[in-house]
């Protein structure tokens, strides 16, 4: 297969896409620096290639968040990865090096479902030889909020100045007609809204307001995605901190502030801190882990692991290689 790679263009309209996941062509054009018809072109081939996602998600409902640790019977790492991966609620799966094989995101509705999912449902998985679990008690910060940093501070400010508009008014529809909603943009989160209604045999201008309103109240996130090889910053990893409790909120929040970190978590278990960085050597997992320590008095790293293959994330399945190979698993969540 033909290597692929983004240019200065691809970087900058990925860029403007996180900042505004579902902003127009016509609004971007003029920022970006290319025309309308560029940019949906350019997009479309990002999409197909899988470099980037675009995932829609309920992220004001109700749901326990867990970090699960698993090891696994030698040899039996990837087979275990494809088992989970049919799974809905282990909504991202990371194959690592180092004290576990896999590191696995799950999101259930309440601690009797994690229950059920910890004690029985994993438990018919063959290969696994133990897990340890994490309850995160805070997201403190997570990838949402990550940019491919390719816009200027000024580019970025004016288009967050196209998220900002009137509040929606009320839109009246039902529960379900909302779910449905979310349930197509897990799949593609920038889908037009003629096709969107067509799907769903909606009105255009419901679902748009239905979709704003979402957004607006914090039920529904839409989150852009990109192949973590095409980045400058093509290495992955965890690191497991513990803080003391006194101090656990001031340091997350300081944690949070760095660059490379897209996802920092208070949690319950053998760590108090859990959090991912994204880094552009292999060396800056170290130099990462000193400069934390230097600066961050009485956080004592305990354990860090590399990712080797991520295969799914936020629901959709990836390649060896990182990109999305188009299959999603929705969340239930």
């Amino acid at each position: 297969m033909q290597e692929i790679g983004l240019d200065d263009l691809d970087q900058r309209l990925i860029h403007a896409v996180q900042v505004s996941p579902r902003a127009t062509w016509n609004a971007l054009a003029p920022i970006v620096g290319a025309d309308p018809a560029t940019l949906s072109r350019r997009w479309a081939r990002l999409v197909a290639e899988g470099i980037v996602y675009v995932t829609g998600y309920g992220a004001g409902a109700p749901a326990v968040l867990v970090l699960i640790e698993i090891e696994c019977s030698p040899g039996e790492t990837l087979a275990v990865a494809e088992i989970l991966g049919r799974d809905p609620e282990a909504f991202t799966i990371d194959l690592t090096a180092g004290g576990r094989d896999i590191f696995l995101t799950l999101a259930v509705p309440d601690a009797e479902a994690l229950a059920v999912w910890t004690l029985e449902r994993i438990r018919g998985v063959a290969g696994v030889r133990s897990m340890r679990t994490h309850l995160v008690s805070e997201t403190v910060r997570d990838a949402r909020g990550w940019r491919l940093r390719a816009l200027t501070t000024q580019e970025v400010a004016q288009i967050e100045a196209l998220e900002r508009r009137a509040p929606s008014a009320s839109v009246r529809m039902s529960a379900e007609q909302r779910n449905a909603i979310a349930a197509e943009l897990a799949y593609d989160g920038r889908v037009g809204i003629t096709e969107l209604a067509s799907r769903l045999g909606m009105a255009p201008r419901r679902v748009r307001d239905a979709i704003a309103e979402m957004r607006e109240s914090g039920r529904l996130a839409i989150r852009v995605d990109v192949a973590r090889r095409y980045t400058p910053w093509p290495i992955y990893a965890w690191y497991f901190l513990r803080v003391p409790a006194a101090m656990a909120a001031r340091i997350g929040a300081q944690l949070g502030r760095i660059e490379e970190v897209r996802l920092v978590a208070n949690t319950v278990g053998e760590y108090n801190v859990i959090m991912a960085v994204w880094l552009r050597t292999l060396q800056d997992v170290a130099r990462m882990e000193a400069i934390i320590e230097e600066r961050l008095p009485g956080v004592s790293i305990a354990d860090r692991s590399v990712v080797l293959r991520t295969t799914k994330h936020l629901g959709h399945l990836l390649h060896a290689d990182g990109r999305a190979s188009g299959e999603v698993v929705p969340l239930t969540i």
